[in-house]
């Protein structure tokens, strides 16, 4: 795991090297620059496979070709015995070196070949050609911006800010968009100019200029075929579950596990504890009190089964949340960009890595499987707006609620879902301010390009696309790399998604069941009280705490004299919401704490700049 920049069309190793000391959280074990005619290729290094001798950027042994990424490749021992087959020589055991030589042999076609989190820059000296590569989810970010005939690129905007003469400008329709889904989506970033390449999509470089942006994989979501069993399925899942959960114990340092309770960590525990030869560490989050929602003494409860089931060395933490407002502007400046989402990785993560570099989570279990709002109403909506209303699953007792959303087209109710609406940003903006944007149909042109055919599997196709890499990856990567820790999940293994996604939702939510074609597969290895418990996801009570002691907080942050720095909304309006969600109106505390997150990172990045990342204030 790294953080890498560099430039194609410059010699400029001393602004690379200025750019990855801002990165040095994703790498604190070593910085090295490679700079060359017409490139510079820079990476931090975060040490976990061939510690002695992995340091990047790495070439082949001409030095024709020169590669550094951020991630890890989990198929590079097939790869590089494969390359060894054909003549190719290494010089050590990291997974970095196979990158040169597979462009060698297969240029462009290179990263059909490589199955893992990556975001990988190719640079060929003979042809002065770069290529960016990032993979198939986006668990690994990269950002990138034109200047002239030059490229520059890595793996946070922070790195690109110190890119000499960068003018910081607004991009007012991200923050539109922000508004709506608490993250900007990609490829827009904050800043005009700077742009993140797309999950499973290469840059190709040459000529000075971008030759092309363009997808290598799209995940198929049309529909298993045949008399299809929920037990056959379930059988099959598991078998390349395993196999992913495998190949993510590689690595030359400890590898633990998030293990919350639930049904995904616990699964991945159990497989990991199965088939590994050592015993495993687990990590399991207790809360204080005052920083706890209800659930979590269910989630302790399993969790200890669980560790004790499979015999693991387990490691209980207790999350202290006091300083969250001293530390969200620190949080904030680990995105770069005005994010609304979930937060408690930050800390899970820093109490983790007081132990090992690496941690194996449950991540896109519940984007494959079905489990949020939006998985549980697909079905039942389609079922309400043609009239049949035997069974509406969790919304049987709710038909006033599914008459407000139902809608012709299934992007519209979505759109019903988002924190502000389009008719909410009209009223929040200053008429002067408001850009030419709708997300609305933003929305309706990703689920337009949908392959699923079931209601639910659209949804869960057109979250893939947006929620996932924009939002549960980027809190994921960007929160975890903020103490240098690793992580790595099974379920987003290439093998996992291609046969999740086909099958069809039937079997994903069924009723009020949801995930039930995991949950089958999952009583191989797991108690029925790890599996048929009400799910509590890991967050923070950020809503209790905002009608608590950060509605104080919030006030000043939202002053009129703050919100004066950029002059985007009508001050009002904002006064408005945050009063009724002071009075009682709880339905508003997921826009005030996106208002209280953009002012706060605006700031940060343009009203007062810090140095980056910025540290947590101490007391």
């Amino acid at each position: 795991m790294c953080g890498i920049a560099g430039v194609f069309g410059a010699r400029a190793p001393e602004v690379v090297d200025k750019m990855l000391q801002v990165l040095a959280h994703r790498g604190p074990d070593d910085q090295h620059c490679v700079p060359g005619e017409g490139f510079t290729l820079g990476a931090r290094r975060l040490s976990i496979i061939d510690l002695a001798g992995g340091r990047q950027p790495l070439s082949t042994p001409d030095q024709n070709v020169w590669a550094c990424q951020n991630g890890e490749i989990y198929n590079f021992p097939e790869l590089r015995e494969e390359l060894r087959n054909q003549g190719h020589q290494f010089s050590n055991r990291s997974d970095t070196e196979v990158l040169p030589h597979l462009y060698q042999l297969h240029g462009d076609g290179m990263a059909g070949a490589i199955h893992g989190m990556f975001a990988v820059a190719v640079w060929d000296k003979q042809r002065s050609r770069g290529l960016l590569i990032r993979d198939r989810s986006g668990k690994k970010p990269l950002y990138y911006t034109q200047r002239g005939e030059q490229l520059w690129f890595a793996s946070e905007i922070k790195a690109l800010l110190q890119i000499p003469g960068f003018e910081r400008k607004l991009n007012q329709e991200a923050v539109y968009h922000f508004l709506s889904l608490k993250n900007v989506p990609h490829p827009l970033t904050a800043f005009e100019g700077v742009h993140m390449l797309p999950p499973a999509h290469q840059l190709i470089w040459e000529n000075g200029r971008i030759h092309s942006v363009k997808p290598y994989w799209k995940l198929d979501w049309t529909p298993l075929q045949g008399e299809l069993q929920e037990q056959e399925l379930a059988e099959e899942l598991l078998i390349r579950l395993e196999r992913g959960v495998k190949r993510r114990l590689l690595a030359d340092v400890p590898v633990g596990f998030f293990l919350s309770g639930g049904l995904d960590s616990s699964l991945a525990t159990a497989l990991a504890a199965s088939s590994s030869a050592q015993k495993i560490k687990t990590f399991t989050l207790r809360y204080r009190a005052d920083s706890s929602t209800p659930g979590k003494e269910l989630d302790l409860a399993c969790a200890r089964q669980i560790a004790r089931q499979y015999d693991t060395e387990h490691y209980e933490e207790e999350l202290d949340f006091s300083r969250f407002q001293d530390e969200l502007p620190a949080i904030l400046t680990h995105f770069d960009e005005p994010f609304g989402g979930v937060m408690s990785t930050y800390f899970l993560s820093r109490l983790i890595v007081k132990h090992l570099k690496v941690a194996i989570s449950g991540d896109g279990a519940d984007e494959l499987f079905g489990s949020y709002l939006s998985h549980r109403l697909a079905r039942p909506l389609a079922e309400f707006a043609q009239g049949k209303t035997d069974d509406l699953g969790h919304f049987q007792e709710q038909p006033d609620f599914l008459a407000r959303l139902t809608s012709p087209h299934d992007w519209e109710w979505r759109s019903k879902l988002f924190v502000f609406t389009e008719a909410d940003k009209r009223r929040l903006y200053r008429p002067e301010c408001l850009p030419q944007a709708d997300t609305s149909q933003w929305m309706r042109k990703i689920f337009e390009g949908c392959t699923a055919q079931d209601p639910l599997n659209r949804v869960l196709e057109a979250e893939f696309l947006t929620q996932l890499p924009d939002q549960v990856l980027a809190f994921a990567d960007r929160l975890s790399m903020a103490h240098s820790l690793e992580i790595r999940t099974g379920f987003l293994d290439t093998e996992v998604m291609e046969f999740a996604a086909r099958i069809p939702g039937r079997f994903k939510i069924h009723g009020q069941e949801i995930k039930s074609v995991l949950k089958t597969a999952a009583r191989k290895y797991l108690p029925a009280e790890a599996i048929d418990r009400p799910k509590e996801g890991f967050v923070m009570p950020v809503n209790q705490w905002l009608a608590g002691w950060l509605l104080d907080y919030a006030r000043q942050q939202l002053s009129k004299q703050r919100l004066d720095q950029h002059g985007l909304f009508e001050t009002a309006e904002v006064s408005r919401l945050v009063e009724e969600f002071a009075a009682g109106n709880s339905g508003l505390a997921n826009k005030v704490l996106s208002l209280l997150c953009f002012q706060i990172w605006y700031d940060l990045y343009f009203a007062n700049p810090v140095s980056l990342p910025l540290q947590p204030q101490s007391r």
